[in-house]
């Protein structure tokens, strides 16, 4: 297996996968299936497509490539999350998976940096 490189959007869709996986109860190859699966598979990855573009800054069209989606899929996606947290609770839910999200992609990035500082002292 493959290092984790938090630099990588590939890697950054899966650890969004993943976690709302996680969340959801669901199993990560079924968020990440090329099919669209039950209705609740798809809410998943439509909230996975969102963080990873709310919380991690991506494009809409770099999490298309990185979820292997069109860019249309993914707007459509972070339109339905958007329209959703209307809903105080889902809105604080989702408040926590972004935190954790992007907590642990500057973990990632965070080693890279302090080796990066100490080769230039």
């Amino acid at each position: 297996m493959a290092k984790f490189d938090p630099q990588k959007d590939e890697d950054r869709a899966y650890l969004a996968a993943a976690l709302t996986a996680f969340a959801l109860g669901l199993k990560l190859e079924a968020v990440l299936s090329p099919e669209r699966g039950r209705p609740i598979e798809a809410r998943a990855r439509h909230i996975a497509m969102y963080l990873t573009h709310v919380a991690l800054g991506m494009s809409l069209a770099r999490v298309a490539r990185a979820f292997d989606r069109d860019r249309s899929t993914v707007a459509y996606a972070c339109h339905l999350v958007e329209d959703k947290r209307d809903d105080a609770d889902f809105d604080d839910w989702l408040d926590q998976l972004s935190l954790g999200l992007s907590s642990v992609v500057l973990l990632g990035i965070a080693p890279q940096l302090a080796c990066s500082a100490s080769l230039r002292r």
